[in-house]
């Protein structure tokens, strides 16, 4: 018998000594005593180990079931995952836009459609993630913006029109561009836990460059008047 009842042990038997009491019956009896308080103790710390697996258990539980109730898919949107195969930002519709017809655009518009194998753009629900990038800036001032969207966010923006059908943004400048040619990403996550990325290159004008037209030169000018 090792530690701290080792130690007890011997200073009951020494007391009993010190009393005139220390009999073979008497200190096996209190050995006995210190053996039924360390099985207690071992009992009492299985026992805290079982509840201890017991609560990880519960939890590790509890999250898959917030995992799964935040996955559902309605049976209507079932055929819509399955038929997404690519992540597509339409060139035609995407790129700056001037609001205020002064020199540069203000804003960048952003058309993403997911799509199924045939290139036909589908709506269904997941989240995204755009971010915009300019590759010819130094690399510690390469990150433009960055627009994170719900589900729901994306819902409200889908566009239905003759000229395509998409998630539509307009999204102002976080960072106003200082070059021409920009690179866009796009991640977009399904709500069956599959993701698609796109990417890219867009072409705007900064907000310091001129108003965008024909440059009159000296000899059209003179001509002219």
């Amino acid at each position: 018998m090792d530690g701290p009842p080792r130690r007890l042990l011997l200073l009951l038997a020494l007391a009993a000594t010190t009393s005139g009491c220390a009999t073979p019956v008497r200190i096996e009896r209190l050995e006995a005593e210190l053996r039924d308080q360390q099985d207690q103790l071992a009992t009492q710390a299985r026992a805290l180990e079982s509840l201890q697996n017991e609560r990880d258990a519960l939890r590790h539980q509890r999250d898959e079931l917030l995992r799964k109730a935040n996955s559902i898919v309605r049976p209507e949107q079932a055929d819509l995952l399955a038929r997404v195969e690519q992540l597509a930002i339409n060139p035609w519709l995407t790129g700056g836009r001037d609001t205020d017809r002064q020199p540069g655009d203000d804003e960048l518009v952003v058309m993403i459609q997911p799509r199924d194998g045939d290139g036909e753009p589908v709506k269904l629900p997941g989240t995204l993630q755009i971010r915009l990038t300019d590759p010819a800036a130094p690399a510690d001032s390469r990150q433009l913006g960055t627009w994170d969207f719900t589900s729901e966010d994306c819902r409200k923006r889908w566009l239905a029109s003759m000229l395509s059908r998409g998630f539509l943004f307009k999204l102002p400048w976080q960072t106003p561009p200082t070059h021409k040619r920009l690179l866009l990403h796009a991640r977009f996550d399904t709500t069956d836990g599959r993701r698609f990325d796109a990417d890219a290159l867009i072409q705007v004008a900064p907000p310091s460059d001129p108003p965008r037209g024909p440059v009159q030169t000296a000899k059209e000018s003179s001509d002219g008047g």
